[in-house]
């Protein structure tokens, strides 16, 4: 283009055009008539569509580098262009040998000897779509192999665990029991390193999003508090939670929020021999904002200044090597720290050597109209539920796995009938002859129908359209209780688990649909 008349709205007009302007430009260049005939093409233009000038030279361009299923909506651009504006579209094209090509494509709008015509620059962005999408698919192979990892991980430790504790009530032998019980610790503390490493791969991956919703911390930390107090009274230590504010609301996803706390305690209960941990939580205003602070201190051996610059990395601990004095992965803090950031939050230590530490967790304060019931009494398990029932309901276990069947039938035996199948089919076929008032449903069930689609289809039932179904599974990674709950399922467990955490689950699932 050599002269240019006006500029006028972002539109550029041309009375007369030179090719040699833009024959060397590394984008593909057309122009066009108002009937998208071709007007002029450059170098670029023919190296990229294998299209001489001659070949498509007054004719439609559609017809040679529009795939057909886009045909409708470039006619579309086409009009909008030649209407005077400016077009921007990330597209598909194709070339003279059927390639398709993925283009920027822009269409600036000109006067060709008085007529209206459109200027269209093609930039190739193929490189860069394709490697999108292999990181995109690369990403969705992570999140998968992750998933699958964790159920595979979870399923079999449910059982390992789950017996153990049988065991640990049953056996009277000294040495039996000694030897159920370092089982058991070890089962955990395998778990424990499993679990750190995957919610950090999950973490990193590009399909990890948080829930959001408006939450109650101090209801959450109420509900936390039960097993907090259990795990400080198994090492004899003290425990205290102080709620300075009732009203401490901040958008966050809970179940994130309730890990970063665990994986903070679980440190301080690590490094804290005598004396005990405590919780507070209040709301104040730092720097014009304000926040919702939670401290969790202890009395514990203490962090020095140089050992507070590197907790929170990845496998750092405060000893480390061949002479450190603590198991763990060095990943529960790191965890902690990046799940904070990711919902607005912060995390920092305060410690001194010989004294003890306290960790300050904040979110932003977001005032709402959950409030902390004022004349509630919070039980330690945050579940307000009565007694278990003096009658045994009669339930439905749908799990394919053998031994978790067998596990928790023993779990639950003294206060459920049960009655167990193994696939989906065979949940949807027992469901009309007995009435059951719960229904445990693992989630993976092999061959044939899975457990979100076995729930959808119980759902669909008149006589079970409000009965509470609850996942039994090993997909426990953020992001998965969503997806469940989303399908049908009342409330959700995550393996491994003990016998009271799912009579819990169990009576407040039943105490909420009676």
């Amino acid at each position: 283009m050599t002269k240019k008349e006006s500029v006028s709205n972002g539109v550029t007009v041309y009375t007369s055009y030179s090719a040699q302007n833009y024959d060397k430009s590394p984008d593909a260049i057309v122009i066009l008539n108002k009937n998208n005939e071709v007007l002029h093409v450059n170098d670029s233009f023919e190296s990229l569509f294998k299209y001489s000038f001659e070949e498509i030279k007054k004719k439609n361009i559609n017809q040679f580098i529009v795939p057909y299923e886009l045909l409708d909506e470039e006619k579309e651009l086409s009009k909008i262009a030649i209407d005077r504006h400016i077009v921007r579209k990330d597209t598909k094209r194709k070339s003279k040998d059927g390639k398709i090509i993925w283009v920027s494509a822009l269409g600036l709008p000109v006067m060709i000897e008085k007529e209206e015509g459109v200027l269209v620059i093609y930039n190739d962005i193929s490189r860069t779509i394709e490697a999108k999408e292999k990181s995109d698919e690369a990403n969705r192979m992570k999140t998968a192999l992750i998933a699958n990892m964790s159920h595979e991980f979870r399923t079999p430790m449910s059982a390992i665990l789950g017996f153990s504790d049988i065991l640990k009530e049953e056996l009277t032998n000294d040495e039996h029991l000694s030897m159920i019980r370092d089982i058991h610790s070890s089962a955990r503390r395998l778990l424990n390193t499993l679990n750190s490493i995957l919610e950090l791969a999950h973490l990193e991956s590009a399909n990890f999003k948080p829930n959001f919703s408006s939450v109650n911390l101090s209801v959450e930390l109420a509900s936390l508090s039960k097993v907090l107090k259990n795990l400080a009274g198994n090492k004899s230590l003290s425990f205290s939670l102080d709620i300075d504010d009732n009203n401490c609301i901040s958008y966050i996803d809970t179940d994130i929020f309730n890990q970063i706390i665990s994986n903070v305690f679980d440190n301080a209960i690590k490094y804290t021999h005598k004396g005990g941990i405590g919780i507070r939580i209040c709301t104040k205003n730092e720097d014009g904002k304000n926040w919702v602070f939670i401290s969790i201190s202890d009395t514990g051996i203490g962090i020095s200044k140089e050992n507070q610059k590197v907790i929170f990395n990845e496998f750092r601990q405060v000893s480390e090597g061949i002479s450190r004095n603590y198991e763990g992965t060095g990943l529960g803090l790191t965890l902690s720290k990046k799940m904070t950031e990711l919902m607005g939050g912060k995390i920092h230590v305060d410690s001194e050597i010989g004294k003890g530490s306290v960790f300050t967790i904040q979110f932003p304060l977001a005032r709402d109209t959950i409030v902390l019931e004022q004349n509630k009494t919070y039980n330690f398990s945050g579940l307000p539920h009565s007694e278990l029932p003096d009658s045994k309901p009669r339930i439905l276990l749908v799990e394919d796995n053998k031994t978790n069947k067998v596990l928790m039938k023993r779990f639950l035996q003294n206060h459920f009938q049960i009655d167990d199948v193994s696939s989906g089919k065979e949940a949807i076929e027992a469901m009309p002859k007995e009435n059951y008032v719960l229904i445990l449903m693992d989630i993976n069930l092999g061959i044939g129908m899975n457990g979100l689609e076995t729930a959808r289809e119980i759902r669909k039932m008149p006589v079970y359209k409000n009965t509470p179904i609850i996942a039994v599974t090993g997909y426990a990674l953020a992001g998965e209780k969503e997806t469940i709950l989303a399908s049908g399922f009342s409330d959700y467990i995550s393996k491994p688990f003990t016998r009271e955490q799912l009579l819990d689950v169990l009576i407040c699932a039943l105490e909420k649909s009676s």
